[in-house]
């Protein structure tokens, strides 16, 4: 038994030695992906509902100044921003009903309210 915690959680077992840095690095690089996309879309005026590190319960949170909900969850195994307008996770066109549910100050900054270019 001592023989598979040592293989498991030693610095040179799977856990600490394979695991846990891997999910590290998926951690940074999925990190510095969403943050372009956040960017990106803050530098054409799009509003941003959330930005997530991982998927599932959140674990930590918080609100900024602009409305956004930054926050890391269970699972890290990707991440995403949302937009605000965009309703389902495809980011494919709302529906007229969908878009209507929307505030007009929330229309002027939705993702697909926006110029072509802009996307």
């Amino acid at each position: 038994m001592n023989e598979i915690l040592h293989a498991l959680f030693s610095t040179q077992g799977f856990v600490l030695g394979t695991l846990v840095p891997f999910l590290f690095v998926l951690t940074v690089v999925v990190f510095v992906h969403e943050m372009g996309h956040y960017l990106v879309g803050r530098w054409c005026g799009i509003g941003v509902r959330a930005f997530s590190i991982g998927f599932g319960p959140e674990l930590f949170g918080f609100n900024d100044s602009h409305g956004t909900r930054w926050k890391l969850c269970a699972i890290p195994l990707g991440g995403y921003v949302k937009f605000v307008g965009d309703m389902n996770a495809t980011s494919s066109q709302p529906t007229s009903e969908e878009i209507e549910t929307l505030t007009a100050e929330e229309r002027k900054v939705a993702f697909h309210t926006q110029p072509i270019w802009k996307l």
